[in-house]
């Protein structure tokens, strides 16, 4: 019940529009009663004769009319119940219709928010498949918890007191025998709530799968066809769908056996009603008329009971989704001390006694180095030596498990996020690009700044040629990932959109082992821009690229081996002669 009062704490923000609709309840709840009451007058009308007796339109004789006046008061009476009753079902259906859509609204965005600020090392172990089910799928679910849910509760509800006041009122003791069903449907309602909610999570769980499986070969589509993957993949995201669609059939299951099980207990209570009404009826003490409005009142009554079942599983499906939601939103972020802000890298930074794990692995131990301001560092070493962990520690993508960071004396970790990474650029082998146009790729966080500035930097990148080229120049749409473009124009846009940056920290990975020689020219040209004035960290397989670096150090078992400039290095022998000597000579 947790996981459901959180949910209606989004409620509050939306009351104007809730009240609306409960208003509309009433009078939805308020017409059906009336219309199961204007069943006896009417029946009454029909079929008895004799003059001059009062018929009563509202119970415990409140209003009453003359029988010679019921030709025009019933059929105004029905109009009117029936225009009250059709306005009331739109005006809870449209108002609560709107709040489920804007707490569904809400919910998306504080979920997609928490996504985005959550650390680096969760999405290594989360399947892109998996946080798009939950954002989509799972949200859409919860609406059956919210506006749907509440609605029924409420309508339904309201709808089973009004009723039940009519029942009452035409005949207290035949509304005890037509009851004996209702504590009878309690123990099943539960029963198949909790089978719906484990099937449901089941079912979340297993669209997740089906999502990322779809994602991985979409976004992979160029491997499996050169591999002549298609019927793996296909075998792959059947075996998923056939797990969904069982899960599916699942659901369905309960929920068919919902409606009859209901049926079956309003019909051993109908029995019983009919039963003790033949009897009163046969001993003078029920009337005929009282017997029809009570026997509508009672069909009616059993209606909203069995959609308050319904309802009950509604409510545990969506309850599976929201703990799911919930998982993610209550996750910790990444930890934001929102401490000083910097200017930029005034004299040093400096790793003093750095430690990093991976869980329980060692990756990085006892890292001592100081780096001057406009340093060009690079990082060599052989695979797996911890060479990017070592740079995503300065933007803090990962904590130091041990030792620190620090910028001109001062604790990375003691300054804001964002102060911090705005003074950092990045440059990948993985381009990153989006499906947008040029110029807001390259102006990407950096919005605000004139078409001269983005034009300048694309010119400083050798982009600006290529670019004029495209079909719309700057507007031109680039394709999800930048596909409309070659490798090497790519690799241009982000060093485009890192000198618009113009952060005094420069992080460069792998950012020309992608591309052939001409492109690598190319490249190699924007990035020697780029790192004019600015502290560079270089990470490069191809020893070639670092051979001007002011210094470079090896990194090897997680330690710095080796520290010097090429020639240095080169001259003792060590791990970085190995390293070139296998590139170069081998």
């Amino acid at each position: 019940m947790n996981t459901y009062f959180r949910l209606l704490k989004f409620l509050p923000r939306y009351k104007g529009h809730f009240l609306l609709a409960f208003g509309c309840m009433v009078g939805f709840a308020l017409s059906n009663g009336a219309m199961a009451y204007l069943i006896g007058p009417v029946m009454k009308f029909l079929f008895t004769s004799g003059g001059g007796s009062e018929i009563n339109l509202v119970p415990f004789d409140l209003f009453t009319v003359p029988k010679e006046g019921m030709m025009m008061a019933i059929p105004v009476a029905i109009f009117v119940v029936a225009a009250v009753k059709g306005l009331s079902s739109y005006g809870q259906s449209y108002f609560m219709g709107y709040v489920g859509q804007g707490i569904v609204r809400d919910l998306r965005k504080m979920l997609y928010d928490r996504i985005l600020n959550l650390p680096l090392g969760f999405f290594s172990n989360t399947s892109t498949g998996v946080l798009t089910s939950r954002l989509t799928h799972d949200v859409n679910l919860i609406q059956t918890s919210t506006s749907d849910a509440v609605t029924q509760i409420l309508k339904q509800s309201l709808t089973i007191i009004v009723l039940g006041a009519v029942i009452v009122s035409l005949d207290w003791k035949l509304s005890l025998a037509a009851a004996v069903a209702l504590p009878l449907s309690i123990y099943p309602m539960q029963k198949l709530g909790k089978r719906m909610k484990k099937v449901s999570t089941q079912g979340q769980v297993t669209m997740g799968a089906l999502t990322g499986l779809l994602h991985e070969a979409i976004a992979g589509i160029r491997i499996v066809k050169a591999f002549c993957m298609e019927g793996y993949e296909s075998t792959r995201f059947q075996k998923e769908n056939e797990a969904y669609t069982r899960n599916q059939i699942k659901t369905i299951k309960v929920r068919s056996l919902a409606s009859p099980l209901m049926e079956t207990l309003g019909a051993f209570a109908f029995a019983i009603t009919i039963w003790y009404a033949a009897y009163r009826i046969g001993q003078g003490t029920l009337k005929p008329e009282t017997f029809i409005s009570f026997f509508a009142s009672v069909i009616m009554f059993y209606q909203p009971i069995k959609a308050l079942n319904g309802v009950n599983l509604n409510i545990q499906q969506g309850l599976a989704a929201a703990v799911r939601i919930f998982e993610l939103i209550d996750r910790p972020g990444e930890h934001d001390t929102r401490g000083a802000e910097i200017s930029g890298v005034n004299e040093s930074i400096e790793w003093r006694g750095v430690e990093f794990k991976y869980g329980a692995e060692p990756v990085l131990n006892g890292i001592d180095l100081k780096v001057r301001r406009g340093e060009v560092i690079a990082i060599v070493g052989s695979s797996g030596a911890g060479k990017s962990t070592f740079v995503n520690l300065i933007p803090r993508f990962y904590d130091a498990t041990g030792g620190a960071i620090l910028i001109d004396g001062r604790d990375i970790r003691e300054l804001s996020l964002n102060s911090l990474r705005s003074k950092i650029a990045i440059v990948s082998q993985q381009v990153i690009l989006f499906n947008d146009s040029v110029k807001r790729n390259i102006a990407y966080g950096a919005v605000e700044l004139s078409d001269n500035e983005i034009i300048a930097a694309a010119k400083a990148a050798n982009a600006h040629d290529f670019i004029m080229r495209l079909p719309q120049g700057y507007e031109t749409v680039i394709g999800e990932g930048g596909v409309r473009l070659s490798g090497g124009e790519r690799q241009r846009g982000s060093i485009a959109r890192a000198i618009l940056k113009n952060a005094p920290i420069l992080i460069l990975d792998e950012a020309t082992s992608s591309l052939d020689t001409e492109s690598e020219a190319e490249v190699q040209k924007a990035i020697t821009n780029l790192m004019s004035g600015r502290t560079t960290f270089v990470i490069a397989h191809r020893l070639s690229t670092v051979r001007n670096a002011d210094r470079i150090i090896v990194l090897s078992g997680g330690a710095i081996k080796e520290i010097g400039n090429h020639d240095e290095l080169l001259s003792t022998g060590g791990e970085y002669s190995r390293l070139y000597s296998m590139q170069f000579q081998g």
